[in-house]
């Protein structure tokens, strides 16, 4: 018995039905997508022992259609940290009113009380938000905002667009 003929049709078949696959609609559900909850070591900022200069909070940006990965590390005297993909970790700083705002908007998301994940499982190519603020996680798509951790997230998101823009 002679092997079965693979023709030009067959194989452009196997390889549409191959590349689709990765498209099956079949995205992780919440509980089994933990890969963007995991802080990167050397991204992750630590508290800086200076007292003055202690991480304040972090936010971690990631997924979406051309899965972006961004971060920014503000430290307790307004001073950030931003690392994107592509671009140089470039620092920055808040000011006064901008970190008074910052910390009113993080008190008053209460992260201790929230769900440590909130993430819609259905939806796809969303942004996943990971804010780490204390001793509080908080993994989140927005899709369900509480307001004073939005409005925080969208003044982190501000700072690491100008870091874009310098």
């Amino acid at each position: 018995m002679s092997p079965p003929r693979v023709t030009r049709r067959t194989l452009m078949t196997g390889l549409l039905l191959g590349a689709f696959a990765g498209c099956s609609g079949d995205a992780p559900r919440s509980e089994d997508a933990t890969a963007e909850e995991s802080p990167s070591p050397e991204r992750s900022p630590g508290p800086d022992p200076s007292g003055s200069r202690a991480r304040l909070v972090t936010l971690h940006v990631s997924g979406g259609y051309a899965g972006v990965d961004k971060e920014i590390a503000v430290r307790t005297d307004g001073s950030y940290t931003t690392s994107l993909r592509d671009i140089p970790g470039r620092t920055g700083r808040f000011t006064p009113a901008e970190l008074s705002r910052l910390r009113r908007l993080l008190d008053g998301a209460r992260l201790g009380t929230q769900p440590s994940r909130n993430v819609d499982p259905d939806l796809r190519d969303q942004f996943l938000y990971r804010v780490t603020y204390g001793d509080h996680v908080v993994v989140t798509d927005l899709s369900d905002p509480v307001p004073p951790l939005s409005d925080a997230i969208a003044l982190l998101e501000r700072a690491l667009d100008r870091a874009v823009e310098d």
